[in-house]
């Protein structure tokens, strides 16, 4: 598959979903920010199969827990809405805080942390009471984020301050910085964050400075 076959779509965000089923298949959603819409994808015959309407410039999409429900960040509406996968329907919105851009699912699937890219903070939700749990202020234009492995450390990235910001979900505040490639010329502009499970660590794209160990 490739981004040819959705002219005029930006890609905003792929994943790829084993869901529940007696032939296990495999399932791709992508959000689509600049027709509102949601594709599916059929991951053995990679033919789009369904094309559905959700929020206003859906960006970030990330899978519960469960594989059940999908997140999606309808950043112009300023929400995280909830769709169900098998009635194919946002069930119900998220608090968000405002221009939801990217988030991440803690591993126990209670904490939603999302960068809200606008405001230059970082929203915490509760996803079973559907509340603001908590806020943090971060650097200009935050973008990516990620999760530790055991929940204790949530890490974002703000592309125009080009920093990593790292989150003590215990204390639930930002307790270090870290400057992304202050040699250089121009600003680094991250934009991504992955953790790697196997060494327990939460890494940035093009950081310049190792990252603190998840203890």
């Amino acid at each position: 598959m490739t981004a040819a076959r959705f002219t005029g779509i930006s890609l905003a965000a792929l994943i790829a979903a084993t869901l529940a089923s007696a032939a296990s298949a495999q399932t791709i959603y992508v959000s689509n920010e600049k027709d509102n819409t949601l594709s599916v994808i059929d991951g053995k015959t990679m033919a789009v199969t369904d094309t559905i309407k959700v929020g206003k410039r859906p960006r970030g999409i990330t899978l519960s827990r469960d594989g059940t429900q999908l997140f999606i960040c309808a950043s112009d509406d300023h929400t995280v809405q909830v769709f169900d996968l098998t009635s194919k329907t946002v069930v119900h919105n998220l608090p968000s805080g405002e221009d939801p851009e990217q988030f991440a699912l803690s591993p126990d699937g209670k904490s939603l942390i999302i960068a809200n890219e606008d405001s230059n903070i970082v929203t915490v939700v509760d996803v079973p009471t559907r509340k603001v749990a908590f806020q943090v202020d971060v650097g200009v234009e935050p973008e990516g984020m990620d999760v530790s492995p055991d929940g204790r450390w949530g890490v974002n990235t703000s592309e125009t301050t080009s920093m990593v910001h790292w989150i003590d979900m215990e204390k639930r505040a930002v307790v270090d910085n870290t400057l992304v490639g202050p040699a250089r010329a121009t600003p680094s502009s991250p934009r991504t964050a992955r953790s790697c499970g196997c060494r327990r660590r939460l890494a940035a794209p093009s950081a310049s400075s190792t990252p603190p160990p998840v203890r």
